[in-house]
């Protein structure tokens, strides 16, 4: 068909029905680039703002145990504070697959608005717990609520931009949110320090709890009204604008209209060669960096002797660091078209940092090290989702490997919660050499990712094979 004139107003029907044959020249670069500032103002904030909520309220649990309630609960006794960490992830792992099918057919804005009130809810009634068994299963509750949240955003996200304009969008959601969580340190130290009456409201941590909580649910509410929809229900973009953000995805990556796979073509999905490799690489950064979120309070005030009120502040302090270097690790990989350099050396800084706090002695290094534990566990945790995304052109596919990569994340927060063993304190040595293992298990599979997709896209442009992912047009990016 011809190509529409630059400025003429396209009715949605026709939008729909041309979105896989549209030329490129149908649309101006300032057009693009007006939908892009649109699309960043309403989508980005939204996911950070989700995404914090579920962070700081699933990682809040280090805080308050150094705050009081591991002794008020009785945690300190054995594994107990280990099993009421490890026992958010079984549920979250088993209930993203549902959870993620559902956003799709529920819709973006109601489902994730939906999650964000359950799990607030349960966080408020963390607050009133008196029995560690209880807490117990408030985290396996917590669990649920929060599956599919993630890959949820992260799907949300890969819906709308082109490959190269992912990662940093990615990256800039994910570093908002461990901005977030960086506070959260500060924020608990403030509010541990609220005491009412003489009962178990004396105790400062549960009002972590209970704020957090209240907050989480509000902002719920608020996410119904401001949580953006996909491309073909986006009421907030004019028809010109929804056809432009579905064609300008089709010439990138022969993106077409999502379609709800049956079990077995989901099954198919999953046990992708690229998705298992990519699972495994999220499996063994997740469980450190859920290690160190759980463990790194603790490692503060047994291992280098810093007292608690000093140990909530100076968990803040990495995010910070991380952030900066995150966003413009991603910028770096959108600009010069390439992820491995990137995921490789973020590896490498995980890996350093964790054998600095293993073998230094003196506070100051150690904590240094920590800094550039967080620096590359964090960031790869974030990256790996746009790596993952931006090598599958297939809609319900890549839907699936942020299911697949979510799931491994929990796989990993079990193992980052039961390696770092309470009678392992307080230098955890055990658990550290793990970490630092699984680690250096991701270097073989991104240079043999690497090899493999720059391999399949010579033998494309060669005529020697037929299109990628049976999508013409589309290449993998190493």
């Amino acid at each position: 068909m011809a190509s529409p004139p630059l400025h003429e107003k396209i009715p949605a029907a026709e939008a729909e029905a041309d979105a896989d044959t549209v030329s490129i020249d149908a649309w101006s670069p300032a057009e693009e680039a007006a939908l892009v500032r649109k699309l960043d103002l309403r989508i980005i904030p939204m996911m950070s703002i989700v995404f914090a909520l579920s962070l700081v309220d699933r990682a809040n649990t280090s805080a308050a145990y150094i705050s009081g309630m591991g002794v008020d609960l009785e945690m300190t006794t054995g594994n107990r504070y280990s099993v009421v960490l490890l026992l958010f992830f079984p549920t979250y792992a088993v209930f993203e697959l549902p959870s993620n099918l559902l956003i799709r057919r529920v819709g973006a804005r109601i489902w994730l608005s939906l999650l964000v009130i359950c799990f607030g809810l349960v966080v408020l009634g963390m607050g009133f717990v008196r029995s560690w068994r209880i807490m117990a299963v408030m985290r396996a509750l917590l669990g649920i609520a929060e599956a599919g949240q993630l890959p949820g955003c992260i799907y949300l996200v890969a819906s709308w931009y082109r490959t190269f304009e992912m990662a940093k969008r990615i990256s800039i959601f994910y570093m908002s949110s461990i901005l977030a969580l960086g506070f959260g340190g500060l924020i608990a130290n403030g509010l541990q320090n609220i005491r009412v009456g003489d009962g178990i409201y004396a105790q400062g941590w549960r009002w972590i709890y209970i704020v957090e909580g209240i907050v989480t649910v509000l902002a719920g509410v608020a996410c119904l009204f401001a949580v953006p929809q996909f491309a073909e229900k986006a009421t907030w973009l004019t028809d010109r604008e929804r056809f432009i953000a579905r064609a300008r995805l089709t010439r990138d990556r022969g993106e077409g209209e999502w379609k709800a796979s049956t079990t077995l073509e989901s099954v198919k999905h999953l046990l992708d060669i690229k998705i298992l490799v990519m699972s495994w690489m999220y499996f063994a950064t997740s469980s450190s960096a859920y290690s160190i979120n759980f463990f790194f309070p603790l490692i503060l005030t047994g291992g280098l002797g810093f007292e608690y009120t000093i140990s909530l502040v100076l968990i803040s302090t990495p995010y910070f660091f991380a952030i900066i270097g995150g966003v413009g690790l991603a910028w770096l990989s959108d600009k010069y078209r390439t992820r491995w350099p990137i995921i490789l050396f973020q590896t490498l800084a995980g890996v350093v940092g964790l054998v600095i706090i293993n073998e230094a002695k003196p506070p100051g290094v150690r904590l240094f090290g920590i800094f550039i534990t967080v620096l590359g566990v964090q960031n790869n945790a974030a990256f790996l989702h746009s790596y993952a995304q931006t090598q599958i052109a297939n809609p319900e596919k890549r839907s699936m490997s942020a299911v697949a990569l979510v799931f491994a994340g929990a796989i990993g927060g079990i193992a980052g919660s039961t390696i770092f063993r309470s009678q392992d304190a307080p230098t955890y040595l055990p658990g550290m050499w793990t970490s630092i293992g699984l680690n250096i298990s991701i270097v073989p599979c991104v240079l043999g990712m690497t090899w493999y997709m720059k391999s399949q896209n010579r033998q494309l442009r060669e005529g020697k094979i037929g299109p990628l992912e049976g999508v013409e047009g589309f290449e993998y990016t190493p």
